[in-house]
């Protein structure tokens, strides 16, 4: 990989690993399906000038922005008033495993012994992580984020079934189908939306643009651009520096506490997830990659 091209998926690497922070942040400004709302509806009127309706599509992409805009969202930003940015950024790559498990169902994709494996490594390091006795929901706040990783890999699933359509189309469209199904769920369950709105911090608003600029327009804009320039097996795996950034950033900004539990339960999470996530790549280098979720 030319520097140029490895110092810019770095660059991703780090926008995505600080969004855990940057989550942790806004759902302390505001509620978080506010938030979310507010996250799609940036992200829809940025993109949708500059995309086309894609003909035929009107039932996965609802069906879509259900799975992954409306629960999977839910799951992770509802886990992050419960537990700290560090241990989420570590449960979330329980995605790659998922992905794996709901291939094998779906697709008749089967894994090879090392990719069971790893599954198992990282399910055991879910596992101890989930329990130490720190988080105010107790088990809660780790079902939401394992649950949260299982509807990312079925979202991962839909998109295959939807066939070919662009990541910035399919991110626009889902945006804006998400968004006022986000904005209804907000006005049952929270209240003071206009107090909270107009007397948003700069960390508020700071929240929203990095969430929906950064991580979507600029993030996946820029990892779609190395996905299409090199094989997969030499851009997937720099996806395992994600929860080095992710616990890195919350220790360091939020001075989260790094405890013996989480130590080995990410260390085994990531051990895990390497071993999936390599072979995942190796398996995939003879072939030109399909843009990942």
């Amino acid at each position: 990989m030319k520097p140029l091209d490895l110092a810019t998926a770095l660059f991703v690497i780090v926008i995505w690993g600080l969004n855990f922070v940057v989550v942790k942040v806004g759902v302390q400004e505001m509620p978080p399906f506010l938030f979310m709302a507010m996250r799609f509806v940036v992200v829809a009127a940025i993109l949708l000038p500059f995309i086309r309706w894609p003909k035929g599509q009107f039932r996965p992409l609802l069906a879509y922005s259900i799975v992954l805009g409306v629960l999977h969202f839910a799951m992770m930003f509802n886990a992050m008033h419960l537990a700290d940015a560090a241990t989420v950024a570590l449960l979330s790559q329980l995605n790659t495993p998922w992905a794996v498990i709901l291939a094998a169902i779906v697709f008749k994709d089967y894994p090879g012994w090392r990719r069971i494996l790893g599954i198992v490594i990282a399910f055991a390091g879910c596992a101890v992580i989930a329990g130490e006795p720190r988080f105010e929901g107790g088990l809660l706040p780790a079902l939401l984020v394992v649950g949260g990783t299982f509807l990312w890999a079925v979202a991962a699933v839909q998109i295959k079934q939807i066939g070919e359509i662009g990541p910035f189309a399919l991110n626009g469209w889902m945006a804006a189908m998400a968004a006022p199904q986000l904005l209804a769920i907000s006005f049952m369950v929270e209240d003071g939306h206009w107090e909270i709105m107009t007397n948003l911090s700069w960390l508020g608003w700071g929240a929203i643009f990095f969430q929906s600029v950064m991580v979507v327009i600029v993030g996946y804009g820029l990892w779609y651009g190395l996905i299409k320039r090199y094989p997969i097996s030499r851009v997937i795996p720099l996806t395992l520096l994600l929860p080095v950034v992710g616990v890195a950033s919350g220790v360091l900004i939020l001075d989260e506490a790094l405890t013996p539990y989480m130590i080995v339960g990410g260390v085994l999470v990531m051990i895990g997830v390497g071993i999936v996530t390599l072979r995942q790549a190796m398996r995939a280098a003879p072939h030109q990659p399909k843009v990942p979720s």
